[in-house]
């Protein structure tokens, strides 16, 4: 293998550059940081899916409809935003507003409640294997064994029979605890794509935020206890300067005597020193036993043990 240690390096990164990026991960714990850790981020807002707005293509006829004045009232662009804008856009659920275009099987509509009922009910037309149709074990007539005699579309009643069975599937739904005593607008679906993937994501986001919070209660604790140490220890650091200081004064004593041909004679250690010493020693009996040095040495294994990683979401 080759030996890349004796590689000079073109473009060496400067040991301040080194120490900046690295300071954010060994500086001490701030009153900022115990703050932070207090809050909890739970945002309602993120978690709404916002009101669906106005269809694209009524938004874009208001939009050329102002573009042309009062005044022009043969343009085609014109009458054509208008009577897209005129137009009802919900579905007729009335039957008397039902025209003779509209009852054909393609355009008659029932309630919205008891098409999806209906819709969840009704078998699907799947091709078997050997050719013939059916759904599972039910099979199909083929046109051979169907009458010749050709059915008639089945004409809606003006005596309100969709409504009617929509508030009895209502009724029935409710009383056994399905549906909700509120009623549904059913002017404001959200049922595409996109609101999909909201919800999707929302749920991911909603896990998300419960295994912050949960690390959130195992960091705030420790957090608290190194705030502590670090105090202790800035102390410590203190007078350990202190006792340095009168050591580097003692030894230049020391060695200036050691130059002369007179027998040197033991110094005594100054008041200063013995003070230093003192307090270093009252403050480590007084105090030092709150902080042991294997609680707060390197771990040995994370803290989130314990906590799930990443939540696992499936994009329904």
């Amino acid at each position: 293998q080759d030996d890349f240690s004796r590689v000079k390096v073109t473009n060496q990164v400067q040991i301040q550059t080194y120490w900046a990026a690295m300071e954010p991960y060994f500086r001490n714990i701030t009153e900022e940081d115990i703050a932070l850790l207090e809050t909890t981020n739970e945002d309602p807002e993120t978690l709404a899916i916002p009101p669906l707005g106005k269809f694209y293509a009524y938004k874009w006829a208001a939009e050329e409809l102002a573009h042309f004045p009062d005044h022009m009232h043969h343009s085609k662009t014109r009458h054509a935003a208008r009577a897209l804008l005129s137009a009802d856009s919900h579905t007729k659920s009335h039957p008397d507003a039902l025209v003779g275009s509209e009852l054909s099987p393609g355009a008659a509509r029932i309630a919205p409640l008891t098409e999806r009922i209906v819709s969840a009910l009704v078998a699907e037309r799947l091709v078997l294997a050997d050719g013939s149709q059916g759904s599972g074990d039910a099979r199909y007539r083929t046109d051979s064994e169907c009458s010749d005699t050709e059915i008639e579309p089945r004409q809606l009643s003006s005596s309100g029979e969709p409504l009617s069975l929509e508030d009895r599937m209502k009724r029935e739904l409710r009383y056994i605890g399905i549906l909700d005593d509120d009623d549904i607008n059913w002017d404001d679906r959200q049922d595409d794509e996109v609101c999909a993937t909201i919800r999707a994501l929302q749920r991911q986001l909603r896990e998300q935020t419960r295994i912050n919070n949960l690390r959130t209660e195992r960091l705030l604790p420790a957090a608290k206890e190194h705030s502590g140490y670090q105090e202790y220890m800035q102390v410590i650091d203190e007078l350990d300067k202190q006792v340095e200081q009168c050591y580097l004064k003692r030894h230049r004593q020391t060695k200036s005597r050691k130059r002369k041909s007179a027998p040197v004679k033991t110094v005594s250690l100054s008041d200063n020193a013995l003070n230093a010493m003192g307090r270093r020693r009252r403050v480590i009996q007084a105090i030092g036993h709150l902080f042991p040095e294997h609680k707060f040495a390197l771990p040995t294994e994370s803290i989130f043990n314990g906590i799930p990683q990443n939540p696992v979401i499936q994009m329904k």
